[in-house]
């Protein structure tokens, strides 16, 4: 048992270092600098003769989110973007937003409190193609209100 968790921890360290060794240095300067997926999308790019890259691009409100949260949420809506690209997909998103505001009163002083909780679900099969792709990075907007996730992967020719 030991040795088949030991043999499954090398093999998923291995293709995870394969994985991201073809993802170039400088990519994702190259994806912040292109006008079609510096905002979000899809869209292939020609890196060099030998390498072309299928890119995805997702755009997420950053309001209080954890930068982690950021990563996960960015990732999923990338890979979504690159699957809508190569075939169409049937993408199911749920919104769901509630606010509340409680008064409190006190030794006769009032207090108001307001909250706000924004809930997105976002489901969807994803093809092996998809799943196949690499994390590029992340960056955020100049006024720091969305937060930018790339996903990339080498294109056989």
């Amino acid at each position: 048992m030991f040795k088949l968790l030991k043999y499954n921890l090398c093999l998923l360290v291995f293709v995870s270092t394969f994985l991201s060794a073809q993802i170039p240095n400088n990519l994702l300067s190259r994806i912040q600098e292109n006008e079609y997926l510096s905002e979000g999308g899809a869209d292939i790019l020609k890196w060099n003769s030998d390498s072309t890259f299928i890119i995805g691009v997702s755009a997420v409100e950053v309001k209080k989110k954890k930068r982690n949260i950021l990563r996960r949420i960015g990732t999923t809506k990338a890979k979504s973007q690159v699957t809508q690209f190569i075939e169409g997909s049937d993408l199911t998103t749920s919104r769901e937003m509630k606010t509340q505001e409680k008064v409190e009163i006190q030794d006769g002083k009032e207090t108001i409190t307001f909250s706000e909780e924004y809930l997105e679900i976002i489901q969807e099969d994803v093809a092996g193609f998809v799943r196949g792709m690499s994390d590029v990075g992340g960056w955020y907007s100049d006024d720091k209100s969305l937060y930018y996730h790339a996903v990339a992967r080498l294109i056989q020719q």
